[in-house]
């Protein structure tokens, strides 16, 4: 099961497959809150907010492939000074895999890929109500770090951060 990762913004194909499975993601986040999503204006913004992923140079947009097909897609940001705290370097702003490549490793496999590009200092932010994700992202960093990780939570969100010490370019695939 060979997991890679393309850096949407070299492809116009890449960027219409997130804008397709997008409102699936929206849609599965919204099951596991309080319907926070549903009432956004998502249909008069579509575009513009995609296309924020795009021209932002502080954020990163990934198709997550297996076997050479896309089946989720991430995107790492860099925070401005607004974190509570110090700002972490790296933020993973969206995570996504598709129903069909879920609980076979994918996910697990396109993190590490997605930690290991990127050293310094990270956070990971979910719901406290979206028990799944909290479940894979505790399991995934524990794994990643060895536990070298804190947790904190505040206002309705659990934060995970932690530090990756190198940076690796793996095949984009």
């Amino acid at each position: 099961m060979p997991v890679t990762l393309r850096d949407a913004r070299d492809s116009p194909l890449d960027r219409d497959w997130i804008r397709t499975v997008y409102r699936g993601y929206l849609s599965d986040l919204s099951s596991s809150q309080s319907g926070v999503f549903p009432a956004l204006d998502w249909e008069s913004r579509e575009s513009e907010f995609l296309a924020s992923w795009f021209a932002d140079s502080r954020s990163h947009p990934f198709v997550i492939l297996q076997r050479g097909a896309p089946v989720g897609f991430a995107l790492v940001s860099r925070p401005s000074g607004f974190s509570h705290g110090s700002p972490a370097d790296y933020r993973l702003a969206e995570f996504f895999i598709v129903e069909s490549a879920r609980r076979r490793g994918v996910g697990s496999s396109a993190v590490e890929l997605l930690f290991s590009r990127f050293a310094g200092e990270w956070e990971v932010l979910e719901n406290e109500s979206n028990h799944a994700a909290l479940a894979f992202w505790r399991r995934v960093i524990a794994s990643y770090t060895q536990g070298q990780f804190a947790e904190t939570r505040r206002a309705g969100e659990v934060r995970h951060r932690f530090r990756t010490p190198r940076a690796t370019l793996p095949d984009a695939g």
